[in-house]
């Protein structure tokens, strides 16, 4: 299965499928390294790089001129690409895009991260509602993997700030884990806890609970 994704894997544009894909691909090296697998990380990770030198400015540290959802993995695709191949320029790149999203998210002192109602795009204003788990427990893999990458004491106290969101530092002050079911809410609006308990949001709970636990 994963020989015949690897033709897809080459034609991605979008900067998210081509981090997930590099996640992927980091696991995989970690298991059966071989040269032609290490050599498609490379060179995605330059076009996430090239996407990144393409949108960035002096005030937008980024790989693309919105904020949306997952926006952490796209830092965290060359944390892992640095891992595998100890190429500085990844590391620098997502140190750089990390802080800057790391600005944004926690602006009030705690993690907020960017609402789905209108996102946040370049120039403009950013969104703060509704949040979902997803990009919670992507923040708190991003940052562990940074930790992991620099040593740097500063991004493991975040993540762990970060998971904190699922436990009621939030703006709703609301636990979003359920310790009865074991589930996780479905996300936070302005004023209201979304009670529905997707699959997608226990997972996203249990991730950010993994990641969380080799801190």
């Amino acid at each position: 299965m994963f020989r015949k994704a690897i033709p897809a894997v080459r034609k991605l544009t979008s900067p998210r499928a081509i981090a997930f894909a590099m996640l992927g691909l980091f696991y995989y090296t970690r298991v059966k390294p071989n040269a032609s697998t290490n050599k498609l990380l490379r060179q995605l990770a330059g076009r996430q790089i090239a996407d990144y030198l393409a949108a960035a400015g002096k005030d937008w540290l980024w790989f693309e001129q919105s904020l949306t959802y997952s926006n952490s993995k796209l830092p965290e695709s060359l944390l892992y690409a640095y891992l595998a191949t100890k190429e500085k320029s990844y590391l620098q790149i997502a140190e750089k895009s990390l802080n800057f999203l790391i600005d944004i998210t926690f602006e009030k002192g705690y993690f907020s991260p960017i609402g789905q109602n209108g996102w946040y795009l370049r120039n403009g204003k950013r969104a703060y509602f509704d949040q979902q788990p997803e990009d919670a427990s992507s923040m708190v893999q991003t940052l562990a993997a940074a930790w992991h990458a620099t040593d740097n004491p500063k991004y493991r106290k975040l993540a762990l700030d970060t998971f904190q969101w699922f436990l009621g530092k939030n703006h709703l002050n609301q636990i979003v884990y359920d310790e009865v079911t074991g589930g996780c809410y479905d996300g936070l609006g302005q004023h209201t806890l979304n009670l529905n308990q997707g699959a997608e949001s226990t997972i996203s709970y249990l991730l950010a609970r993994l990641a969380v636990e080799e801190l």
